[in-house]
């Protein structure tokens, strides 16, 4: 497969993707000395991703107050220290709430127009994520084989079960909601209940997990598209067709793949493909790369969900191209002129100049405003990766020597700063599928391929890169 035309997509995905998001407002207070600030997080898409930060508000005389932007009703977490709670937001909301006490002790009450759909979610949080979850079950394997070992903890998460379910019925007639949104609060506690079940035995194949504990698996039913919104629904997908095997021994993805299309449908089968294809390109599970290939290739003509359809291509980056060196062509064949003294060295002798070092590279060029506006407000970013022993490298794309030259006097980056020949028809502007810029690539102290979308050098986009370069 072309990567250069896999990336080209990626771009034009990532562009036709951003639409007007509207406002939500967050407004609350917290009284306790040890709540500073708030999280607006995003839940995950697929579980090999990094949640996406939409707001951090910090309190100023205990209030706390901020606003970010969504396009369509989705469920967000609130989170503090310690706690989290996940809530039904719709675009224009206003958020209004109080928080008493910190830690595990936080309890949370909203108000406003939609605040029922806040505090039955919010609750449910609670009985799933907070202090009235069940308590895991973590035993050696060995003791897991022990059937009554495993109907024990049956028996005691039946228990918890039931007992939700009544709790999640009475918070129900004190907040009524609409019936989607009823249908959604049930399948949550439902499906965790499912995951509780598929915790213990994840790692351990069918034909060694106790038949009448495996019998209670497979009363569990899919099929639902509705419930996607629900990561409890999301993460069942995940437990039963990626994680748990069938046998010990192998992985074949292609019965893998066979028992997905067999038993799922509409956009839960895609989920469980997408899935799929991400934990192999991660390489939690061991497969060939034929195997995955074949997959990749079938999913592309299948799987017609946008999101869904960019994580495959992602994951296909991540596992033909990522953590892996540049390629001979492309370190040889890319030709740079350094501005310190006007030589031209290939992209292998540039990086030589870092021996050791992770190598963060800003493209740029001296007509691209957007560019020249990240570099004159990449102060703090250059002075953390600076300290964290990576180098900043400025690459232009500049077709124009003395534009390149003049507007890196002017913006003061005349160090570690290259000018690539044949711009954006240079060997690794085609390998990296480089067609706009701003862009930014990150490769490890081995010099091999971190990331090809790298965050950009500011504040908003400086926890997400310290955590990139923490990887490594």
């Amino acid at each position: 497969m072309k990567i250069t035309l896999l990336l080209a997509f990626l771009i034009v995905f990532s562009s036709a993707m951003a639409q007007s998001r509207d406002k939500v407002t967050l407004s609350g207070t917290a009284t306790h000395e040890k709540i500073d600030h708030i999280f607006i997080n995003e839940p995950l898409l697929f579980y090999t991703q990094e949640p996406k930060n939409l707001l951090t508000c910090y309190k100023q005389n205990n209030q706390l107050k901020g606003a970010f932007g969504i396009n369509k009703p989705q469920f967000v977490y609130l989170s503090i220290m310690l706690r989290n709670w996940q809530v039904y937001v719709m675009p224009g909301d206003t958020i209004r709430f109080t928080i008493d006490g910190a830690g595990l002790d936080a309890k949370i009450k909203f108000f406003g127009k939609h605040a029922a759909n806040y505090q039955v979610f919010g609750n449910i949080t609670d009985f799933t994520g907070g202090p009235q979850k069940p308590s895991r079950y973590i035993i050696s394997k060995e003791l897991r084989h022990n059937k009554n070992n495993l109907l024990n903890y049956k028996i005691t998460l039946d228990k918890w079960y039931k007992d939700k379910n009544e709790q999640l019925e009475s918070l129900l007639k004190l907040y009524p909601i609409s019936k989607s949104l009823t249908h959604i609060a049930r399948s949550k506690i439902g499906y965790y209940y499912a995951n509780s079940l598929y915790s213990p035995v994840s790692d351990m194949a069918a034909d060694s997990v106790p038949k009448e504990y495996l019998n209670e698996l497979k009363k569990i039913g899919f099929n639902d598209d509705r419930l996607l919104s629900a990561n409890e629904y999301k993460y069942a997908v995940y437990n039963r067709y990626v994680r748990f095997k069938e046998i010990e021994g192998t992985v074949n993805l292609k019965e893998i793949e066979k028992k997905i299309k067999s038993e799922l449908k509409g956009k839960s089968k895609d989920y469980a493909i997408a899935s799929l294809i991400g934990a192999c390109a991660q390489r939690k599970i061991p497969i060939d790369d034929s195997a995955l290939s074949s997959m990749i290739r079938s999913a592309y003509t299948e799987v017609k969900d946008p999101s869904y359809l960019a994580y495959i291509r992602e994951s296909e980056l991540n596992y033909f191209l990522l953590n892996k060196p540049l390629t001979d062509k492309v370190l040889d064949g890319t030709l740079l002129t350094t501005y310190s003294n006007g030589m031209k060295k290939s992209l292998r002798e540039v990086l030589a100049v870092y021996p050791g070092k992770a190598v963060y590279i800003d493209l740029w060029a001296s007509w691209c405003g957007a560019c020249r506006v990240d570099i004159a407000e990449s102060a703090d970013a250059k002075k953390w990766m600076t300290e964290n022993g990576v180098a900043v490298v400025y690459f232009s794309l500049d077709k124009d020597k003395a534009a390149w030259m003049k507007a890196t006097v002017s913006d003061k980056i005349e160090n570690d700063q290259y000018l690539v020949e044949n711009e954006f028809s240079s060997e690794l502007s085609k390998f990296m599928g480089i067609t706009s810029i701003p862009r930014y690539l990150l490769i490890d102290k081995n010099h091999f391929v971190k990331s090809i979308f790298a965050p950009r050098p500011l504040e908003s986009d400086l926890t997400q890169l310290k955590s990139l370069v923490k990887i490594f």
